[in-house]
């Protein structure tokens, strides 16, 4: 029996090697090895498969059995017995790794990962993590599709449990989440899990390769603007008649369509980032001075500044402003500089028609869109707009493309709907 050997003094030992993810089952042992006190072959097999057999069934059953551990209950007789071990409750796992997240994700990110989880954790009622099972995964997805949407700012819904808000819901019948909704509901789900498996807190990640259907693609998330809809932006008093309360305003459109950058990376650029290189004006996205975040390694690049915004007098606004900051009107959030500047432009957009599917977001959806047209390879987009090429080549042997080459896909950015902007004037600072 592969489970037998002999010592030297001609007693029968029993090993049995435990796998890495039934370890935690057995107080972190890498084997169970136990001396079977018998020189008596057919005897020794008998308890080595009454001892297998405990072992099998506590790996099987890690509900049942938590943390087992081999004992002789007598001379001839071997048990696993389970002692009373205090579990892993879900709350304090779920906030071990939300402490954990943060040292990587931004704290609003944090606070929204812990929301969606208390929010499913609390739907599958089950407070220990260990028995949260695959069959209860597949539940709560089918329970979300009916969970109503901004649930906290209904007062119908104060007080009432997730289950309770759901069946209020079927006399309501206000919007419930989406697909793509629950998809990321149970996504972070399995982050979650997936970081509990590996810290050996569970057995399992029962929201792992949970599957849904494509209802869009990706490409239409977001709405890409069109020509028509860049001139009404670019149309309005504030580039065409210089009218407006911060600089911001007229700046942060513009850049956003001429170099694809995100928001935030532009709220929170310093003059410093603005320099030449190789005779090229560029804008350094970073995060070397106090107050710059990034979204991830990847986002750190080096754009080159579009012709059109040269002309429209980029660099003199920028060696005008008495500030380390271009955008000092621009404080410090939660979320980095880019609060205030996301709700103006949230006004801006919808005082002009824009709805759902329409943000500042919607120029990076723009430029690659442009991009992809003039047929401008993919990993020269990727660098402009921050993107991993997902390729091992080019992501960890790779170096930065020439600047030369980025402005002249840069460029390729049609400049015709900015038409009517205004050459701004540097006295305004």
């Amino acid at each position: 029996m592969r489970y037998l050997s002999l010592n030297q003094s001609g007693i029968w030992q029993f090993r049995f090697q435990l796998k890495p993810e039934q370890r935690h089952l057995f107080e972190g042992r890498r084997e169970v090895k136990l001396s079977l006190k018998t020189s008596d072959k057919q005897l020794a097999t008998l308890k080595a498969l009454e001892i297998e057999i405990q072992i099998r069934t506590a790996i099987l059953n890690p509900i049942i059995s938590v943390a087992p551990r081999i004992q002789q209950s007598s001379p001839n007789i071997y048990r696993v017995k389970a002692p009373h071990l205090k579990e892993t409750s879900s709350n304090d796992a779920l906030e071990r790794f939300c402490k954990y997240k943060a040292e990587h994700i931004s704290p609003k990110a944090v606070m929204m990962l812990e929301a969606k989880c208390k929010i499913v954790l609390e739907l599958i009622g089950k407070p220990h993590l260990k028995t949260i099972r695959r069959s209860d995964a597949e539940e709560i997805t089918l329970q979300l599709r009916h969970y109503p949407t901004n649930l906290k700012k209904h007062k119908q819904f104060t007080g009432l449990s997730g289950h309770e808000a759901i069946k209020l819901n079927q006399t309501l019948r206000l919007p419930t989440l989406s697909e793509e909704s629950v998809k990321d509901y149970c996504q972070k789900m399995s982050g979650f899990f997936e970081w509990c498996h590996l810290n050996e807190l569970t057995d399992i990640n029962p929201f792992k390769a949970i599957r849904f259907k494509k209802t869009r693609k990706d490409s239409e998330a977001k709405n890409a603007y069109t020509h028509s809809e860049l001139q009404r932006i670019f149309g309005t008093e504030i580039h065409t008649q210089k009218q407006y309360k911060h600089p911001h305003y007229y700046w942060l459109p513009l850049l956003g369509y001429f170099t694809g950058a995100r928001l935030n990376e532009l709220c929170q650029l310093y003059k410093s980032d603005i320099y030449q290189n190789d005779n090229i004006w560029v804008i350094r996205i970073d995060d070397n001075f106090e107050g710059q975040k990034l979204k991830n390694l990847t986002s750190k690049r080096i754009v080159p500044i579009h012709n059109k915004l040269i002309k429209l007098g980029f660099i003199e606004f920028i060696q005008s402003v008495q500030h380390e900051r271009i955008f000092p009107e621009l404080k410090e959030a939660r979320d980095g500089f880019g609060s205030a500047a996301s709700k103006w432009y949230g006004r801006f957009k919808t005082k002009l028609g824009f709805g759902k599917g329409y943000d500042f977001h919607s120029f990076r959806h723009t430029v690659a869109t442009q991009l992809k047209r003039q047929q401008v390879s993919h990993i020269v987009t990727g660098e402009i707009l921050g993107h991993t090429q997902n390729n091992i080549t080019y992501d960890r042997y790779g170096k930065g493309l020439d600047t030369k080459q980025l402005r002249e896909a840069i460029n390729l950015i049609d400049a015709a709907p900015t038409s009517k902007a205004l050459k701004i004037s540097v006295s305004i600072v």
